[in-house]
């Protein structure tokens, strides 16, 4: 067998001068060798899984485990395999596949040699579920409240979902094709300091007391509130009860089974003692909260929970540019995201917008807000079908404008910027351009002075002004011809800027991206002081 001019042979010889030796067929119809990892003070002896298509980076168990110590160890199985590498991480060869594999065996190596000397013991919190156990209970607490909740089950060993809101968490179990599920159990969350750190032996624990110990050594504390509040609900003869602890990076918790006391005739067995003896299930944690959505992909960044943001448009940018600030946690936390818009979802808008045809006839505002609910079913959205300017629209967080409609641009400036951050974003021409303008101070300068003499000529795009092309059939049908891409970049464009604002970034409050490299360009993002003279923003 050939791949690029390396036979199976020269790999086999390749790893015999590295001490490996052809065992046979293993792993999955790899090829299975045998030898040693050689760290700096001795050997390691292990098992090598080799593709025979020479495909992908090999796979190491060691045989036997590493003795001496009780905790497991990071990055290493109770079945001895290592995980030197993680598969994504990494692109193999496939022109230098025995280079690749002797490389590998190397990366392998150092990482033995750091995870015995105990340098990587943080990332077993990030591990910890692969030790932990495969049942699956979905979190939906938005509040972070700690105590007895509400939880539902499917059945004894199969935990469903612990929620402080039955009605948003039944909508996202619909949205899913499920729902509640029909039995009601106590769930307790408590909240611990300390990351879990699993142990070598007789894991995961198996008795009520066996995770109490654990437990113990990691949070006394902790391990005490857990312990009072199954006894409580264990005097109170509740049939199950869950136990979900909140550490720093990861959530965990089982589920008990409160089964009467088998005692000795004669000899009453203790409640504590009893409890103690309860068989447990290992539950591993998944958060569908929405302050975990939103907050997953924004590292060091805040969200847009809890706000007031209203989007005037839900056309080709704005329809693109509401998913994005409901992934970004718009409409969670008590906030409110409320799409303006006037219009209907006509056919002529199917090719770009992020509608498609089950919204076709519908008025857009509700069609997309209907769309967003669909999306993120705990999001509070609302539509008002109207013109924006004769919409009332209450005490804001942040306006958004994303009709590419100048006159209204300037209306809205007038009638709102004085007070509330007011973000404009816009397709330059027939799509050769995209830009977006943020005014939250009265220094800084609205659409309407970068638009218009004095300051236009210089906060163009280009050198010269791009022509303006409009096609269609009659006056009912004229637009301007540009692809879905650029609504899509012109949204996200404007959402850059709406996480800058949040997160208080310093950064230019005027940004073009250009998407026609064919022309000479005069612009660099910057931040233009307000024009004096400006009507929209001067008064």
């Amino acid at each position: 067998m050939k791949f690029t001019r390396v036979e199976i042979p020269d790999l086999v010889a390749a790893l015999h001068q590295r001490g490996f030796t052809y065992i046979g067929p293993g792993w999955r119809g790899s090829m299975k060798f045998t030898g040693e990892l050689k760290l700096k003070s001795h050997s390691h002896a292990c098992e090598l899984a080799v593709s025979p298509r020479l495909d992908e980076i090999p796979r190491v168990w060691l045989t036997p485990l590493p003795v001496g110590r009780h905790e497991i160890h990071p990055h290493l199985s109770a079945n001895g395999y290592l995980c030197y590498l993680a598969l994504d991480s990494v692109i193999f060869d496939f022109f230098d596949p025995i280079g690749q594999t002797l490389r590998c065996l190397e990366r392998a190596e150092d990482v033995l040699e750091s995870i015995l000397a105990g340098e990587m013991t943080e990332d077993l919190a990030e591990e910890f579920h692969a030790t932990w156990g495969d049942t699956v209970c979905l979190v939906d607490v938005n509040e972070g409240k700690l105590g007895v909740q509400e939880a539902y089950s499917f059945g004894l060993k199969r935990v469903g979902v612990v929620t402080d809101d039955k009605a948003r968490t039944r909508a996202k179990l619909e949205a899913i094709g499920g729902g509640l599920p029909p039995s009601m159990m106590a769930a307790v969350r408590v909240r611990t300091a300390s990351q879990p750190m699993p142990l070598q032996r007789d894991w995961p624990p198996k008795t009520v007391q066996d995770f109490l110990q654990w437990q113990s050594a990691l949070d006394p504390a902790c391990r005490k509130k857990i312990e009072n509040q199954l006894l409580r609900l264990y005097q109170r003869k509740a049939a199950r009860a869950l136990v979900i602890i909140e550490s720093p990076v990861v959530q965990y918790g089982f589920d008990v089974e409160f089964k009467p006391a088998n005692a000795q005739p004669g000899k009453p067995t203790p409640l504590r003692e009893a409890m103690y003896r309860l068989p447990i299930h290992p539950v591993s944690i998944y958060r569908i909260d929405d302050k975990y959505i939103a907050e997953r992909n924004l590292p060091g960044g805040r969200t847009l929970a809890g706000l007031r943001i209203v989007l005037v448009g839900c056309g080709t940018i704005g329809g693109y540019l509401a998913e994005m600030l409901v992934k970004a946690g718009a409409g969670t936390a008590r906030g409110q995201l409320t799409l303006v818009d006037m219009g209907s979802m006509e056919p002529n808008n199917l090719g770009r917008h992020r509608l498609g045809f089950p919204a076709l006839l519908k008025r857009k505002a509700v069609a997309m807000r209907e769309e967003l609910q669909r999306v993120a079913p705990g999001a509070n959205v609302v539509d008002i079908c109207g013109d924006a300017k004769n919409a009332v629209l209450g005490q804001l967080d942040l306006l958004i404008d994303a009709t590419g409609e100048q006159g209204l641009t300037d209306w809205l400036t007038w009638r709102y910027a004085a007070n509330t951050p007011f973000l404009a974003a816009w397709v330059e021409g027939a799509g050769l351009a995209v830009r977006a303008l943020l005014k939250a101070s009265a220094k800084h300068a609205c659409s309407r002075c970068i638009s218009r003499p004095p300051l236009a000529a210089q906060y163009r795009v280009f050198d010269t002004p791009p022509d303006i092309i409009i096609r269609g059939h009659g006056c009912e049908g004229l637009y301007v011809p540009f692809p879905a891409s650029a609504s899509i970049q012109a949204a996200a464009l404007a959402m850059e800027m709406v996480q800058a604002w949040v997160d208080n970034a310093d950064s230019p409050t005027f940004r073009t991206r250009v998407l026609d490299q064919s022309r000479a360009v005069q612009f660099k993002d910057c931040s233009p002081p307000r024009h004096e003279g400006c009507p929209a923003c001067g008064t």
